[in-house]
C-alpha cells in the first residue's frame, strides 16, 4: 500500500497547506490564539479556556501560572477554604473551576481496540524477567544519584561552613557574614535561575505533581529530561546554600523521572529512542514504573526500602498491586545498597575497610546509638507532643497554602520577582543564622558524653553538682577555645570548654542540626530560649521557602521542627523530675541515667517523637513515617510512644485542614480523586444521574469525514461513545478519543482517501515522536479543524471529507460502561479503581445515557449532587438539563472534556 511522504523525525504523515511560508512565530501565534481544542461552533462560556496541555510540548505552566487574582490581604486569609477539615470537600472559587477544566486526565488501562491487540501481540507475553530487570535498573540508576546528589549537598555545605568558622576564628565576624551571603546568595542564584529560566516544573518538592500523575491527571513536563537534570542542580545548590529545606521532596521526583525514562525507552526533548523495552510502552507499565520510582526515591533519601515501599503504597499510588509490591521492593533495596556501597568505598579512600556499612558509610542518617527501655508512662508525654505538632503541623500546611496564593499573586509571571524571592530569603536566613547568636551566651561546660555509651566523661577533681553534660563534639562558634575544641577524655585537667547552644543549631546544616536535637545523654544542652527561636526561625524560613522557585523538600525542615517540639516537652519533663528532686545519683537534677527505669525521659528520645510527629501532622502519613522513622534513626524501642503522637497529630490536623500535599494541589486546581468519598449524606443513596453529563454527543462506527470534523471542531470533548444501528436503536458497543480521531482525520487528508487507511497504534499514539514533530503534528491538527486551504482545494471542500472512515480497529471496545441505577458511590469506586477517563451510562436496553468524567466526581461535584437530590426530594428543583450540546458547554463549561 503506498505510504504518503513523512517527516524524517515524524512517523504520522503531515498535512501541506499553502502558508508554509509564514515565520514560525507567526504559525505559533495562529497555533496558540486556536487552543488545544477550539469550538469553532460554540461559544461556550469562559470555562471554555485553553487546554492544559498541547501536542507540540510546549510549556503552558500550568501548575506555575499567575492567578490573575486581584491581591489583598483580606482575601488571602479568607480566600478559598483551606482551614477545613479532611472530611469537607474543597470549596473552589469560579475562576478556580475554569483552571479544574484545563486539566486533562489519563486512563490506566490501555485503549483495547483492534490496532492494540495487534500490536500487544507482536510483544513478549508472560515475561517476567524485564520487569525484575527494569526494577532493578530503576533502583540502580536512582541509588546513583541520590549518592552524587548527597556528595555535591555535602561538597557545597563544607566549603560554607569550614569557610565560615574559619574566617570567624582567623579574621572577624562581618568578613565571615559577608563571604557567607555572597556564597549562599550565590548557590541560590544558581537554583532559581535554572528553575525559573530552563525547567519551571522542577521548582518544588514535586511530591505533589507526581501524585497528581498517580492519580491520573495529565501534567506537562513533569518527566521531562531537562525537568530532571533542573531538578538535580537546583536542589543541590538549594539544600547546599544552607536553606531551611531539604532534598528528600526532590529525591521522589527524580526517582519518578528515572522510572518513567528508563521504562520508555526513549525520549521526546532529546529525540532518540533506543527500541528495547516496547512492551512496557503503555500508560500501565509506565505508570507502575513511576510508581517503583517514587518509592526508589524514597529509600534512596531516607535509607530506608522499607519505608519506601510503604510511602509509595500510602500516600503516592492510586494502583498497588502484590506482585508490582515485590518488584517495588527489589528496587528499594537495590537503590540502598547502591548507595551504601558508594558511600562505603567513598569512606575507604581515607579510612579503609571498603564495604563497612558503618558511621559516614551508613544510610542511617539519624542513628541513636544509645537505646533506651520503653515505659508505658512515656504515652503521656508522647501525646502532649502530638497535640503540639497536631497543632503547629495544621498552622505549617495553612501557612503554606496562603504564602503560595500570595506569591501567585504578587511574583508570579514576574521572572525577576521569582528569582528575588529565594535569594532575600537566604540572605535574611543567613543573617538571622549568624546574629541571633550572639544574643546568647557561651555557657561553660566540663562534662560531655559519647553517644553510645551510658555514662558521661569528666575530668578529675570535677564537683560531684554537674549540670550540664554536652555532646563529645560542638562546634565553638565565637566562644573561646578552651584547651581543646574536641574535648579529650582526660588529657585537659580541670579546663572548662564553652559553646553557643543556638549557634550548636543554627551554625550548622539541617541534618547535623537534628543529630544534635536527637543526642541521648544531652538533657540540658539546649534551653528553652535556643529551642523555642531555632523553632519559630525554622518554622517561618520552612513555610516561605516552600514553593518557592527552587527545586526543594520539606522533610528535613519537618523533621527539625518536629525534633525542637519534641526536645521541649522532654525538657519539661526533665524540669518536673528536677522539681521533685528525682533523677540518678551523681547525675544532673532531674536526669536518669541507664539502667534506671526512668531512662527514657530525655528530651532527645522526644526529639525523636516530635520528629515523626510533626511530619505525620503535615503529611497525615501514619505507617510508612512510623518505619521511615525506625529506619532512620535505628531506634526501634521508642515506637510505641512515636505511633502514639503519629497518630494524635494526625487526629488533631484532620480536624482542621487537609494534608500538605494534597493542599497543595487543591491550590493549584487538579482534579485528584481521593481513595473515599466525602459526603454528609451515604452517596449510596444518590442516582448516578445527578453527576453525569447528557446529552451525549456520539459516533457511529462509519462515518463520513466531514461528519467526523465537524464535531471535533464544535466540541472540546475527548472521549465520544460509539454506537451500532439496531432494531433495538443504537447500542453502545465502544469509545474513541479525540486525539485518534485528530491522526485519523489528518492522515485521511494527507493520503487523499479513506480506502485501505491503516495507522498503527505507535504511529496513532504518538510514539517515537519528538516535541519538535509534536509541533508540527498540533499545526496540521489546527489546519484540519480551521479549514485552511491544503494544495489550494480548502478543506471544507476537499471531496475526500466526503468519504466514510471505518472506525471499527480504532474502537476502545473495553470500554466500562454501568447501568444507569447506579449510585454516585458505585460510580466513583468504578471509576477509580479501573482508573478510567470516561465511564458511559447505558440503559438496560445498552443506550447511551450519559457520561461521567473525573470533574464530575471531585468532590464539590458530590455536593451538589447530594444538594439536588435534596431540592428534587422536596420539588425545589428542576431534574432536566440542556438539551443541546452548545447550551451544555455554555452551561457547564467542559462538558465531558477529559
Amino acid at each position: 500500500m503506498e505510504q504518503p511522504p513523512s517527516s524524517p523525525h515524524l512517523r504520522v504523515p503531515l498535512v501541506p497547506f499553502p502558508n508554509e511560508g509564514a515565520s514560525p512565530s507567526k504559525r505559533q501565534e495562529d497555533v496558540e490564539s486556536a487552543g488545544r481544542y477550539p469550538t469553532f461552533g460554540v461559544q461556550g462560556s469562559e470555562e471554555e479556556s485553553t487546554s492544559y496541555q498541547s501536542d507540540t510540548g510546549e510549556d503552558h505552566d500550568y501548575l506555575h501560572r499567575p492567578s490573575h487574582h486581584p491581591f489583598s490581604f483580606v482575601s488571602l486569609f479568607s480566600h478559598g477554604h483551606d482551614v477545613k477539615s479532611a472530611g469537607a470537600n474543597h470549596v473552589y472559587t469560579r475562576e478556580e473551576r475554569r483552571r479544574l477544566n484545563d486539566v486533562e486526565s489519563i486512563d490506566y488501562l490501555p485503549i483495547n481496540s483492534e490496532i492494540y491487540r495487534v500490536w500487544l501481540a507482536k510483544q513478549p507475553h508472560g515475561w517476567v524477567w524485564d520487569r525484575w530487570v527494569m526494577m532493578g535498573g530503576i533502583g540502580f540508576t536512582v541509588g546513583l544519584i541520590g549518592f552524587l546528589l548527597y556528595t555535591l549537598i555535602g561538597i557545597f555545605g563544607a566549603i560554607k561552613y569550614n569557610t565560615v568558622r574559619w574566617l570567624i576564628e582567623h579574621a572577624n565576624l562581618f568578613v565571615a557574614w559577608v563571604f557567607n551571603v555572597v556564597y549562599s546568595t550565590s548557590l541560590v542564584y544558581l537554583s532559581t535561575w535554572a528553575v525559573v529560566t530552563i525547567a519551571p516544573q522542577a521548582a518544588g518538592a514535586g511530591v505533589a505533581e507526581v501524585t497528581a500523575y498517580l492519580n491520573g491527571c495529565n501534567l506537562p513536563k513533569v518527566f521531562n529530561v531537562k525537568t530532571l537534570w533542573v531538578k538535580f542542580v537546583s536542589c543541590a545548590a538549594a539544600v547546599g546554600s544552607g536553606l531551611p529545606v531539604g532534598p528528600e521532596g526532590p529525591m521522589i521526583h527524580i526517582g519518578a523521572m528515572i522510572g518513567a525514562a528508563l521504562s520508555q525507552g526513549q525520549s521526546t526533548s532529546l529525540g532518540f529512542t533506543t527500541g528495547l523495552f516496547k512492551r512496557f510502552q503503555n500508560p500501565k507499565d509506565k505508570r507502575d514504573f513511576v510508581t517503583a520510582g517514587t518509592a526508589v526515591g524514597v529509600a534512596a533519601a531516607f535509607g530506608a526500602p522499607i519505608g519506601g515501599l510503604l510511602f509509595a503504597y500510602e500516600e503516592l499510588a492510586s494502583f498497588f498491586s502484590q506482585a508490582l509490591g515485590w518488584q517495588v521492593f527489589f528496587a528499594c533495596m537495590l537503590s540502598v545498597l547502591t548507595e551504601d556501597t558508594l558511600r562505603s568505598a567513598q569512606s575507604a579512600v581515607t579510612q579503609g575497610d571498603f564495604g563497612l556499612f558503618d558511621g559516614e558509610a551508613s544510610t542511617i542518617f539519624f542513628e541513636v546509638q544509645t537505646q533506651l527501655a520503653n515505659h508505658v508512662a512515656a504515652v503521656g508525654p508522647a501525646v502532649l507532643v502530638g497535640l503540639a505538632c497536631g497543632v503547629l503541623g495544621t498552622a505549617f500546611t495553612v501557612l503554606n497554602v496562603k504564602i503560595i496564593r500570595l506569591r501567585d499573586s504578587i511574583i508570579q509571571g514576574r521572572r525577576n520577582w521569582r528569582m528575588g524571592e529565594p535569594l532575600l530569603i537566604i540572605a535574611i536566613f543567613v543573617s538571622l543564622s549568624m546574629l541571633l547568636p550572639l544574643a546568647f551566651p557561651c555557657t561553660p561546660t566540663n562534662c560531655y558524653i559519647k553517644q553510645g555509651d551510658s555514662k558521661p566523661y569528666c575530668p578529675e577533681g570535677t564537683s560531684s553538682n554537674i549540670r550540664r553534660i554536652v555532646e563529645e563534639e560542638l562546634p565553638l562558634y565565637t566562644c573561646t577555645k578552651g584547651y581543646d575544641s574536641q574535648l579529650p577524655a582526660s588529657s585537659s585537667g580541670n579546663q572548662t570548654r564553652s559553646y553557643n547552644e543556638l549557634a550548636t543549631l543554627m551554625y550548622v546544616t539541617g541534618e547535623d542540626a537534628i543529630k544534635h536535637l536527637l543526642s541521648r545523654g544531652t538533657h540540658r544542652e539546649f534551653g528553652y530560649a535556643a529551642l523555642v527561636t531555632m523553632l519559630v526561625v525554622y518554622f517561618l524560613g520552612a513555610v516561605w521557602a516552600a514553593g518557592s522557585a527552587i527545586a526543594s523538600g520539606l522533610f528535613v525542615p519537618m523533621l527539625l521542627i518536629g525534633s525542637c517540639i519534641g526536645r521541649i516537652v522532654g525538657l519539661i519533663c526533665v524540669d518536673i523530675a528536677a522539681s521533685g528532686g528525682h533523677g540518678s545519683p551523681g547525675a544532673p537534677p532531674g536526669v536518669f541515667l541507664p539502667p534506671s527505669p526512668w531512662a527514657w525521659v530525655d528530651p532527645g528520645a522526644f526529639a525523636l517523637i516530635g520528629a515523626g510527629a510533626f511530619m505525620g501532622g503535615v503529611t497525615r502519613l501514619t505507617i510508612s513515617l512510623a518505619v521511615i522513622m525506625m529506619e532512620v534513626s535505628n531506634d526501634v524501642r521508642m515506637v510505641l510512644p512515636l505511633l502514639v503522637a503519629i497518630i494524635m497529630a494526625k487526629w488533631i490536623a484532620d480536624a482542621v485542614s487537609h494534608s500538605l500535599y494534597h493542599s497543595i494541589l487543591e491550590v493549584k486546581c487538579v482534579p485528584i480523586l481521593h481513595s473515599d468519598t466525602q459526603s454528609r449524606v451515604s452517596l449510596d443513596l444518590i442516582p448516578v444521574h445527578y453527576v453525569m453529563a447528557y446529552p451525549v454527543v456520539t459516533f457511529q462506527e462509519r462515518m463520513p469525514l466531514n461528519q467526523i470534523r465537524e464535531i471535533l471542531r464544535d466540541t472540546r470533548h475527548n472521549g465520544f461513545p460509539v454506537v451500532r444501528n439496531t432494531p433495538q436503536g443504537q447500542v453502545f458497543v465502544g469509545l474513541v478519543v479525540r486525539d485518534h480521531l485528530m491522526v485519523l482525520l489528518r492522515r485521511a487528508l494527507a493520503r487523499g482517501t479513506t480506502a485501505n487507511l491503516e495507522v498503527t497504534y505507535e504511529d496513532l499514539n504518538h510514539q517515537f515522536v519528538t516535541a519538535a514533530a509534536r509541533h508540527l503534528i498540533w499545526e496540521q491538527h489546527m489546519a484540519v479543524l480551521q479549514g485552511r486551504s491544503m494544495e489550494g482545494v480548502p478543506a471544507s471542500h476537499n471531496p475526500v471529507l466526503q468519504e466514510v472512515l471505518d472506525l471499527r480497529p480504532y474502537i476502545n471496545t473495553s470500554a466500562a460502561a454501568i447501568q444507569e441505577s447506579f449510585s454516585v458511590e458505585r460510580t466513583y469506586v468504578v471509576f477509580r479503581t479501573l482508573g478510567l477517563r470516561h465511564l458511559v451510562v447505558v440503559d438496560r436496553h445498552n443506550h447511551v445515557k450519559g457520561i461521567v468524567t473525573r470533574k464530575d466526581l471531585l468532590g464539590f461535584r458530590l455536593d451538589e449532587a447530594v444538594e439536588k437530590e435534596k431540592g428534587a426530594a422536596t420539588g425545589l428543583v428542576s431534574l432536566s438539563r440542556p438539551t443541546s450540546v452548545a447550551s451544555e458547554l455554555a452551561q457547564h463549561g467542559n462538558g465531558w472534556d477529559e
